[in-house]
């Protein structure tokens, strides 16, 4: 099985506004919408859940049942709560996907940014091809500005080698029993030094390759991120 989680428990507040920024609009339909098709439209995806703040389940279900294709995927779509950081909603999502199942050692889990709702299929089926190999796998393109270490926030310090440099993107995706249990594994210190979900991999010394993402697969972060594809 293929499970995948939508991490969309944050509140957005860099962007303004009343609502979260996975529910703003882009050509009049809601991030979480864009998100939620591009993993639909994976035949290999055989379950999704959606992590959300707690007062916006409700809210979240209805949104979600107003759009016919979303709805008509039935069980495939589920809404759980999400936590109070990042760790949290990978911990519910884990205890979600194992209530009343078995996870076995092929079952493969998915994590992205509800945000990021430009992914390709592409991009989530070469992320399960390299964790399927390697354990786990992040989305990452090559760094094309200049990184400088400055320590003061006021002079260099250093400058690496930027070929040896990538941002990392989502989808993240591991092999879910090995995740799931590393994630449980974590002192409370280690889950406050987890950014992203390949750092519960990373912190235990396990493997993390790198799947091909894009510039165009964007983290919408501020309003001047939100563009028209018109």
């Amino acid at each position: 099985m293929i499970y995948a989680a939508i991490l969309a428990g944050g509140r957005g507040t860099r962007m303004g506004g009343d609502l979260p920024k996975q529910y703003l609009p882009i050509d009049g339909i809601p991030i979480m919408i864009h998100t939620v098709r591009k993993f639909l439209q994976c035949p290999f995806v055989d379950a999704l859940v959606i992590c959300v703040p707690r007062d916006y389940l409700d809210y979240t279900r209805e949104l979600l049942a107003g759009f016919p294709d979303v709805a008509g995927a039935g069980e495939r779509v589920c809404v759980t709560e999400g936590g109070a950081d990042r760790t949290g909603s990978l911990e519910n999502a884990c205890r979600f996907f194992a209530n009343g199942r078995e996870i076995g050692e092929e079952d493969v889990l998915i994590t992205h940014d509800c945000v990021r709702p430009y992914v390709t299929e592409k991009m989530i089926a070469d992320s399960v091809e390299k964790a399927r190999v390697y354990g786990g796998a992040t989305a990452a393109v090559p760094c094309v500005d200049t990184v400088c270490v400055s320590r003061s926030g006021s002079v260099i310090d250093s400058v690496p080698n930027r070929a040896e440099l990538f941002n990392v993107q989502t989808p993240q995706t591991f092999r879910m029993k090995d995740f799931c249990e590393l994630l449980y594994s974590l002192s409370d210190e280690e889950k406050s030094r987890v950014t992203d979900a390949s750092a519960v991999f990373r912190l235990r010394g396990r493997t993390v390759a790198l799947s091909a993402g894009s510039p165009s697969n964007m983290k919408i972060t501020h309003p001047g991120d939100i563009r028209s594809d018109k």
